[in-house]
């Protein structure tokens, strides 16, 4: 409330709180210290007031630590305010703010800064100075004979005269003739005009006082000329003598145009400061004021000047302002009081009234005083009062709430260390977690933290420690009972404290959890009708084209069995192509990541990305020349491009544009998540399309799920693209707006070593056949699958040993039997593939090894799962194909039993 009371005030108000003065201050302060703001608000005082720390601390002292008022008028500092040193004076008035108990918990500050008034007041006293220094020059060139006596003819135009004579006009002693200007000046009556400087000072009586200007002839200088003369005349009146005396007075007319100057420098610096200036004479009546006290009084000259400005002064005070002016005249003191004066709107406010007499050079006293508005600072101070009475009340009322929160709260609160040791605990303690007070205190945070979340805990103790809040931060705590419970914490640091605030979100962590357990069941069941209905008819096409072929064969009519055999093949190759789109999607499917060209894998996609996109839709392709070389499989990217290619077109059936660019991106941790610190090679695909509502955004990536009309679409395309951005250690982002156009982004780490050179091309396998008697062992659970590779083998020459899984096979391998090459199933019950390799190539070293795998979660990245002499061919697979891994496998070499 102090705060909202200081900020509107019009006075300049600084509050500093605490044993360290913690500043805090007004609007109207600001301007006061120059460059310092805002850096100086809520901060110590001595690390913005250092260059006067040494002079203001024992001010603020005296009003902490012992409760004094201190005062005072024009009081001087030295402060930096404007990247320079200077001397500024202000007014001050620092007074003690206490707590409830009568402690001083801060110091209020009232200031004025008043260097404008007191630099006038200096520079008019250097002005006054300088004058009667003038004039004492004058005085003393009188006293050392600067004054002639002259006699002038006036008939004759001859003169007779001192040497002070020559010495005023600038003439050689008792030159002869003296020069007719000289003459014709002295001859100047009191009424003559003819020299338009001189002054004419005559009364009327036989004396003629003349001034006048003249300009000496030896050095071409004016000079101001004083004569005091009277005329002799005749009987008949006719002037016959001229008898003065004369006088250099160039000195005092200087003097005075110093005076007239410093006059005027002092008028327009009282114009210009916002101080109410005027001047008095010695009884104390106004000879002058400025612009300032006419518009604030909105009077005329007329009715302030002389002791008419007393109609403006409240009645109430007229006492106090008679005896403070009374003493101040009479000893020559500064005058000060305060007192109440009507401003224009009719209003009485407060005023700070002062004036320092200044004695002139003929020795007459005069008075220049300011006049300013202190209304603000006295409701401020009576605010301050008011306030410091109901202080204690509101501090009780607000430490009784704060205790019945504290007390009432369900949620856990503490108080601790920087360091995380407990210091003050609420009862929810007891209800949340089960432990008491006397448990809590002197322990440590930690001690009640999971084991698991130790690390995150102290990561964050560790951030409050350097004053950055915990705005929400999860972590299990221990329960009495040994169980957890699962807390959201927000907390604060409050040096050398931190205050923290822990909600029990246990029950609301378990029921989402048990959420998503039922997303992921409902997911499942979608995925499953999904499965079910595509394979049941990739299965209808190939038992159908079976049956009939069967039919066909079994009355002798081979005629047309193509078709047949066309149509179960395709059927096959879409349910591998589903399956394998599955595995991607469950980032289960075998990968090959090899450092590749992204933009050399793009060029090369063009010609069939333009066939594939129709005449309507324009291909745009930005290549980032500086994009490195990404790790992912080569054949899969490609899929994952024209899969989104092809929705792309489908978004744009009227026709449009098609962007597809790359990128190469230097990523911090957070900057796209999951992702890590790291390097990343970004692949665009944006179109100009239909776009996407945020509901079926939300569905996008889900298996199965499609806009398309059932029979166009299986929803697995872009399923397929995040899983495979999942597996190769990348992401996906999608971004669509309805009628704008939809963009996906493919995110793949950068490849931290160079492709591996292909290996030399050898002799050509495709022709080899088994002529040295070679053996191959095969290994595979599925009779079906044996049955077709077992007839491959045969085909091919080789001699066949057969087993049905791995503990059928250990005996063969263990064998000194000859045995060349190893066939075997990946996922075989009990031994798997692996591992019967490993126990193989114990026994015979070298030992070349053909994986067959339709799904193997170990064998996920071909790298990593095979040795060398080791390859994989992928379920399911065309028998050449199975023929030429066969042939090129058992052409590098054999191995002995």
């Amino acid at each position: 409330m102090l705060i909202d009371m200081m900020l509107p005030s019009q006075a300049e108000i600084v509050l500093f709180w605490g044993p360290d003065y913690i500043a805090f201050y007004n609007d109207t302060y600001a301007p006061t210290i120059g460059n310092k703001h805002p850096a100086a608000f809520g901060r110590p005082a001595r690390e913005h007031w250092s260059e006067l720390w040494d002079d203001l601390q024992p001010l603020l002292d005296r009003v902490l630590h012992f409760g004094e008022t201190v005062a005072a008028q024009d009081r001087p500092f030295r402060i930096n305010r404007h990247g320079q040193m200077e001397e500024v004076f202000f007014d001050i008035s620092y007074s003690p703010v206490r707590e409830h108990d009568g402690r001083v918990c801060g110091v209020l500050c009232i200031v004025k800064e008043t260097t404008a008034r007191v630099n006038a007041t200096r520079r008019l006293a250097a002005s006054e100075a300088h004058l009667r220094e003038m004039e004492e020059q004058w005085r003393l060139a009188q006293a050392a004979g600067g004054v002639g006596v002259f006699v002038l003819d006036i008939p004759a135009d001859t003169i007779t005269a001192s040497p002070g004579f020559y010495r005023a006009f600038g003439l050689p002693a008792h030159a002869a003739p003296v020069p007719s200007a000289v003459v014709e000046a002295l001859k100047v009556q009191g009424e003559s005009d003819h020299m338009s400087d001189a002054r004419n000072r005559s009364d009327g009586s036989a004396l003629l006082d003349v001034e006048y200007r003249i300009r000496r002839a030896h050095d071409g200088r004016l000079r101001w000329i004083w004569r005091r003369a009277e005329i002799v005349r005749d009987a008949t009146g006719a002037p016959l003598l001229m008898r003065g005396v004369v006088q250099d007075v160039t000195v005092r007319h200087l003097a005075q145009a110093t005076l007239r100057e410093s006059e005027e420098r002092f008028r327009a610096l009282a114009q210009a400061v916002p101080n109410q200036v005027w001047t008095a004479g010695s009884d104390g009546a106004l000879d002058w004021v400025n612009q300032q006290v006419l518009d604030y009084t909105g009077a005329p000259p007329d009715e302030l000047l002389g002791h008419r400005w007393l109609t403006t002064l409240h009645p109430d005070d007229r006492p106090s302002m008679r005896a403070a002016w009374t003493q101040a005249a009479t000893t020559l003191v500064p005058y000060s009081t305060e007192l109440r004066l009507r401003r224009y709107d009719g209003s009485w406010r407060w005023q700070l009234v002062r004036a320092q007499p200044v004695q002139g050079g003929d020795g007459s006293m005069r008075w220049i005083g300011t006049t300013t508005d202190i209304q603000d600072q006295k409701a401020a101070q009576a605010q301050l009062e008011a306030m410091n009475s109901t202080l204690v009340q509101r501090v009780e009322e607000r430490t009784r709430d704060r205790d019945r929160l504290w007390q009432l709260s369900t949620d856990v609160m503490v108080i601790a260390d920087l360091s995380g040791l407990i210091l003050h605990v609420n009862p929810a303690w007891s209800a949340v977690l089960g432990w008491s007070e006397e448990e809590l205190l002197g322990g440590h945070l930690l001690d009640f933290t999971h084991p698991d979340d130790l690390a995150a805990a102290q990561h964050e103790i560790e951030r409050l420690a350097r004053g950055i809040p915990t705005l929400r931060f999860e972590g299990r705590m221990r329960h009495r009972d040994g169980s957890t419970r699962t807390l959201s914490w927000t907390a604060v640091p409050d040096a050398p404290y931190l205050h923290a605030v822990g909600r029990d979100v246990t029950a609301l962590r378990e029921s989402e959890a048990r959420l998503r357990h039922s997303q992921k069941m409902e997911a499942i069941g979608q995925l499953t009708g999904g499965i079910a209905h595509d394979f049941n008819n990739m299965l209808q096409g190939i038992t159908g084209a079976i049956e009939v072929m069967r039919r066909r064969v079994a009355k002798g009519q081979s005629e047309g069995l193509e078709r047949f055999m066309d149509s179960a093949t395709q059927s096959a190759q879409r349910a591998a192509s589903l399956v394998q789109r599955l595995l991607a999607f469950s980032r289960r499917q075998s990968l090959d990541p090899k450092p590749l060209d992204v933009n050399r894998l793009v060029r090369s996609m063009e010609e069939m990305l333009h066939r594939t996109l129709g005449e309507h839709v324009r291909l745009d392709v930005g290549l980032d020349t500086q994009t490195c070389l990404a790790v992912g499989d080569e054949s899969q990217l490609e899929s994952a491009i024209l899969n989104l290619a092809i929705n792309a077109r489908d978004a744009m059936p009227s026709g449009g544009q098609l962007r597809i660019a790359t990128a190469h991106l230097a990523l911090g941790d957070g900057e796209v998540e999951p992702l890590p610190l790291g390097r990343y090679v970004r692949i665009t695909v944006a179109d100009t399309g239909s776009g996407m509502p945020g509901d079926v955004l939300a569905k996008a990536f889900d298996p199965f799920f499609t806009t398309k009309p059932i029979g166009q679409g299986t929803g697995l395309g872009l399923s397929m693209v995040y899983g495979f951005a999942q597996q190769s250690g990348g992401q996906v982002r999608i971004d669509s707006v309805p009628g704008q156009g939809t963009r996906v982004d493919l995110y793949l780490p950068c490849a931290t070593e160079p492709p591996a050179e292909a290996a030399p091309v050898g002799q050509d396998a495709g022709g080899m056949l088994a002529t040295e008697g070679e053996v191959v062992l095969l290994v595979e659970d599925d009779p079906g699958v044996r049955l077709l590779v077992r007839e491959v083998l045969i085909d091919l020459g080789y001699r066949t040993l057969e087993a049905a899984d791995g503990p059928s096979a250990l005996p063969i391998l263990q064998s000194h039997g000859r045995i060349d090459l190893l066939v075997s199933d990946v996922g075989l019950p009990g031994l798997n593939g692996r591992q019967l390799a490993e126990i193989a190539r114990q026994h015979r070293p070298g030992l070349r090894v053909l994986f067959m795998t339709g799904y193997a979660a170990r064998a996920a990245v071909r790298s990593e799962f095979l040795a060398p002499g080791m390859d994989m061919i992928a379920k399911p697979f065309a028998v050449d194909e199975l023929v030429q891994r066969i042939r090129a496998m058992v052409g590098r070499g054999s191995a002995e039993g």
